[in-house]
Order: structure tokens, then C-alpha cells, then sequence
């Protein structure tokens, strides 16, 4: 996992006792304010008569606000789990003159949506028990205004041969009114008249008429409830884009940005042209905020056709230095220091380098369960990284971007069990000493016919040579040969998930989609040690509902094909223990696993999946160890509800599901591994601080039985046969 400044993993498996220590930490960090004297809660606002248009649509408009709980408020009074609510909770109180000033928005509100008849009767207030209430406000909506005529008027459309198509079929599904008004005339709203009459204009704007204007009148019938609507169209002359200049820059250099726009002086004027290149922009990351301004001429005065454009940007600081520390408490326990550089404008032209070292210790053979009492023997190993990346934006070509890296490391692989009795002067601590490196070009595409999305495209060719050491003894045991493995990476995402602003937003989405596929291929022409093909297909869906609800989902999966190692994985086979030995090592750097903070959150790092005894692997001279030995087929499924708590909470309830398979005719449903859980989210400035709590409820984990037998990824010698927890600490979302 990528370490970043004050990054912190806390993964372990807890029992009954680990609720405890949940509850613990949210006592300690709570605080609750106390309400003024006298003042009446509001519980529910409710919204009586309002059938024609949303009750909740009217609640947004006004500032009498319910009281916001976690849950809805189930969680007060429950035992230990209370803490949460009385965290979270978010008191409004009821005042009469708010109230009264509401009664005349709603009037505002319903006008606007044509109800000119609309009455607010009243505004109630109901005692519940104690100092809360509800207040009920009745409306009586009476009938709306609907468009009898459209009448739409464009004298100049020859010279705008071009934009009438596009202009007379806004004017027509206006025309129609929304499928979901279910009158036999579309209702005027005054929102909907004005969002067309800009997007007439966008559609102008769009394709070279700059000054272009819509103007357009309304004449209602009160007594008939009738409205005609007039939209005149006056398109102006062709425009091109004139000089270009940027505000602001300070140090930064302007040719790469002006090679990023994707338009010049004398191109065809465009404000999606603008809208595009102000995102590529953003892309940068160099700037706080990017402003376009075509500078039009005043009204009045002969217009200039080629427009001139100034950029006005917000530069932020180009270099930075990131220290940290982290540490990880579950399958294994260490700590780490974080130290890196970034500059992002290196040696000129926007390059950007970065540079990260993170030395740490591993407390061997330390784990989550044996905290309380640990081995008698136990050692510390080093554990060390160095990555330098170097990115060159627009190379070759405008868009495009260079990006070159290098890295080395010393670890103790993860697919490596702890021992349970551990002798330091006979069992062999095994390590890898790596060194990798990557050269490759990614871009980013965006498309003007379907606002907020964007495709991002990947092409890298890769490398690692993997050397394994003992850490302890001389040599490392039978089945541990070094491993070189070249191969090229496609990664292309097509993401349209926006957030709450409707911007396009990957860190906080709050709607829309992301399908996404990583494509490697070793071997072939490239030699190496693994010869295979590697897909993991993704698709994530972001759902909204009232309230900054989101139903999020994720569907991932994997398929390994191996061409020259392999013949061994399967069960039922015979082969010698070096071919087999050799298979499980390249699968262990090329096979999928599943489960931890960002997988399957009811298991711990890399524990879903089959299990092995390999004496010919085992680096404790012992043969009854079990190791998780990865697999060449995966699938993953997680449901999240993401339920805000407040301005800095958010809470989760989640349901993940995953399998390992050996080989890919083992493929199987019988044995999901469905862990649902709970979490908690508090938005920190390097992102959200994540807790999640999954448990592994028995007969949900192969299908028809109690529980999974240790090689089929169940709890490993030594663990209870209890109900089973995992506990994540993390900073961002699981996806």
C-alpha cells in the first residue's frame, strides 16, 4: 500500500472482547454540546398535502431542519453503541420566526414550479416527549400553470446551419415537458424555462457564435392556468478564439500549459473547447484554481471576433516535504517512518519528481492474537523501500505524459506465514531484496458529448527482479530461486463519477460509474521467469438518495493464464516438489489474493483463498505449516450504504463477499466468504480516516456449512472457532 504523510494501518482479528475496545475509543474522543436553556428539538418536519411535487424537494428550500442522527437515530440507548449517536448527532432547534419566514419560501417555492394558487394553511408545532417536537406545515397546492405553446424564434439559422439541429430539439423536448409530469401539457417551471434558455445559448456558444443571446417572455393565464412561452434567438456573428493569455503563473512555465489546451489563436471559437482544456489544466495539479474568461465585447460596441481569452490561475506550492509514521497491528506487526520530496515543476517544464524512502521493522513472529503473550523468541527485521518516479507532461505529443520510475526494496513477503514456535538457531527467516522499474505514457480523454467523464489510458512495460536472503541463517530453503519478470501493463478507466457539486470527483463520488481494466502480458518476446496473461476487469457504482446518502457497489475480478509455469497447481496433480515449487513461487508475485482493509474486510491481509502445507517451501523445517498460496482465479463483490453523520462523520454499513480459486476450472460460488460489517469515516485533510469492524458469520462462508476448514481459508491453527472479526484502520475509502 502507497504510504503517504501520517498514513496509519491497524489491522487486526478481534473477538467479542475487540467491541469493547471499539466503544473505547469512541468514548475517548467524543464530546457532546449542550443545548441552551428552554429549547425545543426538532425530531421531524413534515410536509402535509404536497402530492404534485416532493416533499423532500421543499425541505431543501426551507431552514426549519429536522435533528440528524446516525441511523436515524436507532443507535440511542443501545448499549455501548450509543457513544456513536450521541457523536454524531446534529440538534436543530424550532423557532417560531424561522418558521414563518419558511411559510413564505414554500409560497416562493411552489410559484416558481407554477402553482400560482398554491397556499401554505399552517405551521404546527406537536410536542413528542420532553423539550422535542415536530412541526407539521399543510399546504394546499391547487392546480399549476401548464405550457400551452412554445414559440420559438430564429431568424438567423442559415448562418447558424449548424447549431439549428441541435437548438430545435431543446426547443422540442421542452416542448414535451418531463415524462414524469403526467399531464397532458407540461407544468411551467420557472427553473426549467431559464435551464433552457442556457442551454440554447450553450449550444451556440459551443460552436463558434460567442455573443450569441436568448431572450424569451412568458404570458400566464391565471384563470385558464395556460402559459405561452416566447424564445427568441439572435445567434450573432462566427467567433474564433484571439489571443491567449495566461494571470498568474508566477514561476510556473506557460508552454506546457499552452501545449495542454487542445486550442489556439484563430481555432473556431468553443466553450466546451474551454471546459476541456480547463480540466487538463486541473490535471497539473499545480494550481488551486483555473478560471477562464473569454473577454467579449460590451453591448453596444461593433463585436470582436476573435475573442480574446485570459486564464486566470491560482498557483500552490510546487515542492514539499513529506515525513510520517505508520504501523500495522494484524497478520504481522511492524513500523515504518515515511520520508519523501516532491517537486512539481523539476529543473522547469511542470516535470515532476518525486522521491520516497520508508524504512521500518517487522517484530517477528509477532501478530495481532499472540500480543498478550508473545513468543519467547523474537527478532526485529529491517525492512526498507526507495521509489523515484519522474513525470514529463506533454510528451510526445499535447496530452500525453511520460512517466518513468525506479525502485528497491528489502521485505519479508506477506504470503509467508508466522510461525507459532519459533527458533531463531533452526527456522529460516526468508526475505526478497527487489529492485523494479517502469517506463510508459498515460493520457486522459474527455469527451463533449457526455458531460463529466473522462477516460484515463495507461501503456507502461515494467520489470522486477526479485532476490530472496536469509535474515537470519545462511541460506534460504528449497523452492526460493530468484525470479525475473518483465511485462507490459495496460490500465484504462472510463470514470463518471461526480461528487455532491456534480464535478467529477474520484475521492468523494456521490453518483455515477467507473469501469476500469488492468491488462498485463510477461514473457513472450520479453524472456523472464513468468510467461502469462493477466486481467482484472472493475466496475464501481455510486448510487444517491436524500439526505447525501450513497449505495455504493464494487464487482472486481481476475483470471491468470499461465503459459510456461502451472501444471502443478492443480490438486488432484503429481508433480516433482522443484516444478511445484517453482509454480507457488511465481505465483506468489503473479496470483491474486483477497481480503484486508481494502478487499474483503472480515479477513485480514491475503487470507481468503487456499491454504497449503508446503514442506518444500517451508522455511521452519517444519510440515505441518500452512500458507496462503494465492490462486489464477478471483472474484470480489462489496455493498456499501455510506450514511453522513453530521459535517466531519460519515457512517457505513457493509457487506463483502470474495473467493480464491486455485485454478480456473475451480471456479465456485459455494464459498463466498460474506463478511458484513459496520464503519466510521472522519474527514481529516489528507482524506478520510477510515474504521471498519467485519465479521464472518458462520454458514455465510462456504455455503451449507459451519465453518471453513483452515486450508480453504479458515481461521489457521491456534485461532477460535468463535465468530471471527477483522478491524481496519485506514486513510480513504475502501473504494
Amino acid at each position: 500500500m502507497q504510504a503517504v504523510p501520517g498514513y496509519v494501518r491497524f489491522q487486526a482479528l478481534l473477538h467479542r472482547n475487540g467491541i469493547a475496545l471499539l466503544a473505547g475509543l469512541c468514548v475517548a474522543s467524543c464530546t457532546v454540546r449542550p443545548l441552551p436553556p428552554g429549547s425545543r428539538v426538532i425530531d421531524r418536519v413534515d410536509i402535509h398535502g404536497a402530492e404534485l411535487v416532493d416533499p423532500d424537494d421543499i425541505k431543501n428550500k426551507i431552514a426549519t431542519t429536522e435533528t440528524k442522527r446516525a441511523l436515524w437515530g436507532i443507535l440511542e440507548g443501545t448499549p455501548i453503541l450509543t457513544v456513536i449517536d450521541a457523536m454524531t448527532v446534529e440538534y436543530h432547534t424550532y423557532d417560531r420566526l424561522v418558521v414563518d419566514r419558511d411559510m413564505e419560501r414554500i409560497r416562493r417555492f411552489y410559484r416558481a414550479r407554477g402553482f400560482y394558487d398554491a397556499e401554505v394553511a399552517a405551521g404546527r408545532v406537536v410536542r413528542t416527549q420532553g423539550n422535542h417536537v415536530r412541526v407539521a406545515i399543510i399546504v394546499r397546492e391547487g392546480e399549476p400553470v401548464l405550457i400551452e405553446d412554445v414559440d420559438f424564434d430564429f431568424p438567423g439559422w442559415s448562418d447558424a446551419f449548424e447549431a439549428n439541429a441541435a437548438l430545435v430539439d431543446i426547443v422540442q423536448d421542452y416542448r414535451r415537458g418531463e415524462p414524469s409530469d403526467g399531464e397532458p401539457l407540461p407544468r411551467f417551471d420557472e427553473d426549467r424555462y431559464e435551464s433552457v434558455k442556457v442551454a440554447l445559448r450553450r449550444a451556440l456558444t459551443d460552436r463558434g457564435f460567442a455573443y450569441a443571446e436568448v431572450t424569451g417572455s412568458v404570458k400566464v393565464d391565471v384563470a385558464k392556468r395556460r402559459a405561452q412561452v416566447s424564445l427568441s434567438v439572435d445567434a450573432g456573428p462566427r467567433c474564433k478564439f484571439g489571443p491567449v493569455r495566461f494571470a498568474g503563473l508566477g514561476e510556473i512555465p506557460e508552454y506546457p500549459l499552452r501545449a495542454a489546451l487542445g486550442f489556439e489563436q484563430g481555432d473556431r471559437f468553443s466553450t466546451s473547447q474551454m471546459d476541456t482544456a480547463q480540466y487538463a489544466l486541473a490535471e497539473f495539479q499545480v494550481f488551486g484554481s483555473v478560471e477562464f474568461l473569454a473577454e467579449r465585447s460590451r453591448p453596444g460596441v461593433e463585436p470582436v471576433t476573435d475573442v480574446p481569452i485570459v486564464i486566470n490561475v491560482q498557483p500552490i506550492k510546487l515542492r514539499a516535504l513529506k515525513l510520517g509514521i505508520g504501523a500495522e497491528v494484524g497478520t504481522r506487526v511492524e513500523s515504518h517512518g515515511v520520508i519523501g520530496w516532491e517537486d512539481r515543476n523539476f529543473v522547469g517544464g511542470l516535470r515532476r519528481f518525486n522521491i520516497d524512502t520508508r524504512p521500518g521493522f517487522v517484530f517477528f513472529p509477532l501478530r495481532a492474537e499472540n500480543l498478550v503473550d508473545p513468543p519467547d523468541s523474537l527478532i526485529v527485521l529491517p525492512e526498507a523501500e526507495l521509489d523515484l518516479r519522474f513525470k514529463q507532461p506533454a510528451f510526445p505529443e499535447k496530452r500525453t505524459s511520460m512517466l518513468l520510475s525506479a525502485g528497491t526494496r528489502i521485505y519479508r513477503p506477506r504470503t509467508l506465514p508466522e510461525p507459532d514456535n519459533f527458533d531463531d538457531n533452526r527456522d529460516n527467516v526468508v526475505g526478497y531484496r527487489e529492485i523494479d522499474g517502469a517506463f510508459g505514457f498515460e493520457r486522459k480523454f474527455r469527451f463533449s458529448f457526455w458531460k463529466g467523464n473522462s477516460v484515463y489510458v495507461a501503456q507502461f512495460i515494467k520489470t522486477q527482479f526479485d532476490d530472496p536472503f536469509s535474515y537470519n541463517l545462511d541460506d534460504v530453503p528449497i523452492g526460493f530461486d530468484r525470479v525475473l519478470i518483465p511485462y507490459l501493463e495496460t490500465v484504462a478507466n472510463w470514470d463518471f463519477r461526480r461528487g455532491a457539486d456534480g464535478r467529477l470527483d474520484p475521492f468523494e463520488p456521490h453518483k455515477g460509474v467507473l469501469i476500469g481494466l488492468n491488462a498485463q502480458f510477461a514473457g513472450g518476446f520479453l524472456q523472464g521467469d513468468a510467461d502469462d496473461i493477466r486481467l482484472r476487469p472493475e466496475i464501481r457504482v455510486y448510487l444517491p438518495f436524500g439526505d447525501g446518502v450513497v449505495a455504493a457497489f464494487r464487482w472486481s475480478t481476475g483470471y491468470l493464464f499461465p503459459r510456461n509455469y502451472g501444471q502443478s497447481l492443480p490438486a488432484d496433480g503429481v508433480a516433482p516438489e522443484a516444478e511445484r515449487a517453482r509454480d507457488l513461487q511465481l505465483l506468489s508475485f503473479r496470483g491474486f489474493f483477497s481480503g484486508g482493509p481494502s478487499s474483503n474486510r472480515g479477513y485480514g491481509f491475503r487470507e481468503v483463498g487456499p491454504y497449503e502445507v508446503l514442506p518444500f517451501l517451508s522455511q521452519f523445517g517444519v510440515s505441518d505449516q500452512l500458507q496462503p498460496t494465492g490462486g489464477l482465479g478471483m472474484w470480489e463483490l462489496s455493498a456499501e450504504l455510506r450514511i453522513p453523520l453530521g459535517n466531519k462523520f460519515v457512517g457505513v454499513l457493509f457487506v463483502d463477499a470474495s473467493d480464491v480459486v486455485r485454478t480456473l476450472s475451480d471456479y465456485r460460488l459455494t464459498h463466498p466468504h460474506i463478511s458484513p460489517g459496520l464503519g466510521l469515516r472522519f474527514r481529516l485533510p489528507v482524506g478520510r480516516l477510515r474504521f471498519d469492524w467485519g465479521f464472518r458469520p458462520p454458514y455465510l462462508q462456504r455455503i451449507g456449512h459451519e465453518f471453513l476448514e483452515p486450508e480453504e481459508g479458515g481461521p489457521l491453527p491456534g485461532e477460535s472457532d468463535d465468530t471471527p472479526f477483522a478491524f481496519h484502520l485506514a486513510i480513504g475509502e475502501a473504494f
